[in-house]
């Protein structure tokens, strides 16, 4: 279960350009990539046709989940009985409230998987019965999402210079300032956002004609979701094809009056992919992809141990296992 890494072809260097700018701005168009990029657009468009036809990437949506009401998430740590390990990663991957799975490597039938808690007597329920509808497996650690500092969808990869991304960010729709903690999403609302989770690169004049609308309201639909912040747009790519195949999960405990500051410092760090704080006795989570093993002691060393406020950290190195995606894939109610 550890990291093949050794088994991913790497992504050439105008290709992972052409990710990390679509990883700032998913819906951004080819010929603004390639102004950007300094590539040509003709070049730029049969690069990015090819990694969205192979699989290599996938543009899509999320919403939030606390925003449309859909309840907080929780990080777990299992123990699964190795006669059954593969059939219970696919039950887990399979369903609508587990968000994503990852194996531990060197730790047999350890996984870590993300939980949609739809109801607080889940959480508490865990510990004693388990997930619902897989008794077998066992809970050894449940750590429920408080703040997230840094979420899978904002990172990219660290490719682009400066100037290119802040005339990336440049054209992205800005959220509103006093945008409601929470929004009631409409029918049409959920359409648009199941449109652009299957294709969130999807032009306004496809969307508008699947909605029956026109394409000006189509594209005022997609903005008032983004500036409500809603929904996210996000760019999939496993962080191996972008050159960093080592992925670690790292737990921390961390005083209190440091939280926010580690968190935010590790969040700016380019080698973590994302950051939360949460529940329990390590109360920060942070999941980092590097380019090899002495990468991540290099982060333990120079990052981790450069802040004053760690009192303690655990390391598993981790594997995502498939699908690897954006969440939930269930509808606010």
């Amino acid at each position: 279960m550890l990291n093949d890494s050794d088994a991913t072809e790497v992504l050439s260097g105008l290709d992972q350009r052409i990710v990390a700018a679509l990883q700032i701005s998913p819906r951004a168009g080819v010929a603004e990539v390639g102004r950007i990029l300094g590539g040509h657009e003709r070049s730029v468009s049969r690069h990015l046709q090819r990694l969205l036809d192979t699989g290599a990437v996938r543009c899509t949506a999320e919403y939030d989940r606390l925003r449309c009401g859909l309840g907080p998430t929780v990080r777990l740590r299992l123990k699964a009985p190795t006669s059954c390990l593969k059939s219970i990663v696919q039950e887990l991957a399979n369903r609508p409230d587990v968000l994503n799975v990852a194996a531990v490597g060197g730790a047999v039938g350890h996984l870590w998987c993300e939980l949609l808690l739809e109801s607080h007597r889940l959480l508490y329920s865990l510990t004693t019965d388990g997930i619902p509808g897989l008794p077998e497996i066992d809970v050894r650690s449940s750590h429920v999402t408080l703040r997230p500092f840094l979420t899978e969808a904002e990172w990219h990869a660290p490719v682009l210079t400066e100037e290119e991304e802040k005339r990336l960010r440049a054209s992205l729709v800005k959220p509103l300032p006093d945008s409601a903690h929470r929004y009631e999403l409409t029918p049409t609302d959920l359409r648009v956002a199941d449109a652009l989770m299957k294709n969130g690169r999807i032009s306004l004049t496809d969307l508008g004609s699947g909605l029956g609308v026109s394409t000006a309201t189509a594209g005022r639909r997609v903005t008032a979701l983004l500036e409500r912040r809603v929904l996210h747009l996000r760019t999939v790519v496993d962080p191996a094809l972008l050159g960093r195949p080592v992925q670690a999960r790292v737990r921390l405990k961390v005083h209190p009056a440091g939280l926010e500051e580690v968190g935010s410092t590790l969040a700016a760090s380019p080698a973590v992919r994302s950051c939360v704080a949460v529940t329990g006795r390590h109360n920060l989570l942070a999941d980092v992809c590097v380019e090899h093993e002495t990468s991540l002691y290099s982060f333990v060393v120079d990052t981790l141990g450069a802040l004053p406020h760690i009192l303690a950290y655990d390391t598993d190195i981790i594997r995502r296992l498939p699908p690897d995606g954006p969440a939930p894939r269930t509808a606010p109610r």
